[in-house]
């Protein structure tokens, strides 16, 4: 018997969640403090940055296409963590040339960036259809984990050196590895030609209203690039610490749960277009509050606003994928999503961001950050009306295969 048998399906899917979180807080929160202590300012961190987000716009649709037809997502996911736990490794033994940071950064991007959007789709594949609106409370286990972890390593990190982070993740990452043969192995959709791009291209083609949130989700994430990414320097010009930059992060991770829970069920009464659009404000709003405040403690504790926002935006954006495509495109559609969220938005946030802290100060760059996402925020409103994303989600009787959802056009 099958490691995967000895694991119900549900369980499996909960834990993996679990474990990824404490991955992403070794790396994600800690990251620009690294470069910073690495002897880069603002601009070389902005360029780092733009270097991973290019990596991720090339290797995401590769990721994507091999889990939905050729490997299969569980696959995928495994060569994914060992592949980046080895380049973690890489990067805490780059020097300190930029020349070399950037490369090294740039391949565990190009490693790592499609782990996310594969577990987002295995656990829509996992829940099916008629159950899709549930996702919130599966991501919410992440989020929980993400808060416990950051905060406890803002203590670590302060103690023992801010560089120690990239061996924690490839250490986490083995003990996601590990865990993910319990997971039951799926196969690939039928082999079949997708066309021009491959699956990556089928799911760009396959729905126009898809094509449509992408280009609002693109301004909305640039403006998070813009100000999260510089978040942990905004606490530490002002004052502050890694044990503020944990705690404060750790916050937005906390906060990320209770609404990731209530996210399934504000779709159910208002729809996922009110819930991503409803984030995405949120968003905006604490980016403003981020740069008009300039004690550390508040702006550490301000945080919370990115976990509120993050808990609605992230969660409804994963199922309106889901609900945009059909099932044997999922992998694909995250990783596009995934893509231009957090490879294209990266890119010209990070730029955007880096040159306004450089040159006109962190106020103007968290103003104009929150300003691109509320354009973003309007321009979703428009592109996700339709019944199937405006209407409220009614509660379906679990079905035990789910059907292929219908495209929208």
């Amino acid at each position: 018997m099958s490691i995967g048998r000895l694991v119900r399906p549900s369980a499996a899917i909960h834990v993996l969640f679990v474990l990824y979180g404490v991955a992403i807080a070794a790396f994600y929160p800690f990251f620009t403090l690294f470069l910073r202590e690495r002897g880069l300012d603002p601009l070389e961190i902005g360029l780092v940055i733009a270097a991973m987000a290019l990596a991720r716009i090339v290797a995401n649709p590769v990721w994507g296409h091999l889990a939905d037809a050729r490997l299969g997502r569980r696959t995928v996911v495994q060569i994914e963590i060992l592949a980046a736990a080895l380049a973690a490794v890489a990067l805490f033994g780059a020097d300190e040339q930029l020349s070399w940071l950037v490369i090294a950064s740039a391949l565990f991007a190009a490693l790592a960036g499609a782990l996310g959007p594969n577990v987002d789709a295995m656990a829509l594949a996992h829940l099916g259809e008629s159950q899709m609106h549930r996702y919130g409370s599966i991501r919410a286990w992440e989020s929980l984990s993400y808060a416990i972890a950051t905060l406890a390593l803002g203590f670590v990190l302060y103690a023992t050196g801010v560089q120690w982070m990239l061996l924690a993740y490839a250490a986490v990452s083995l003990v996601v590895l590990a865990w993910t043969f319990t997971l039951l192995p799926d196969r690939p959709h039928a082999l079949e030609d997708h066309g021009r791009l491959g699956a990556a291209g089928a799911a760009l083609r396959s729905s126009p209203r898809f094509r449509k949130f992408l280009a609002s989700s693109l301004l909305i994430w640039i403006g998070f690039a813009a100000a999260w990414n510089f978040l942990a320097l905004r606490i530490q010009d002002q004052g502050g610490d890694p044990r503020l930059v944990g705690l404060g992060l750790a916050l937005g991770g906390a906060s990320e749960v209770p609404m990731m829970l209530y996210s399934s069920r504000a779709a159910r009464r208002f729809g996922l277009r009110a819930v991503y659009v409803g984030g995405a404000c949120v968003y905006a709003t604490g980016f403003l509050v981020w740069g008009l405040i300039s004690n550390p403690l508040f702006i550490s504790l301000a945080s919370v606003f990115e976990g509120l926002g993050y808990g609605l935006l992230f969660t409804s954006g994963v199922v309106i994928v889901g609900k945009l495509l059909p099932r044997s495109l999922y992998s694909s559609g995250q990783s596009i999503a995934g893509m231009v969220a957090f490879g294209v938005a990266s890119i010209v946030g990070a730029g955007l961001g880096g040159w306004l802290y450089w040159t006109l100060g962190s106020v103007t760059a968290y103003v104009a950050s929150s300003a691109v996402a509320f354009v973003g925020a309007f321009l979703a409103y428009l592109a996700l009306d339709t019944p199937l994303l405006s209407s409220p989600a009614m509660e379906e009787p679990e079905i035990g295969l789910a059907p292929e959802p219908g495209i929208v056009s």
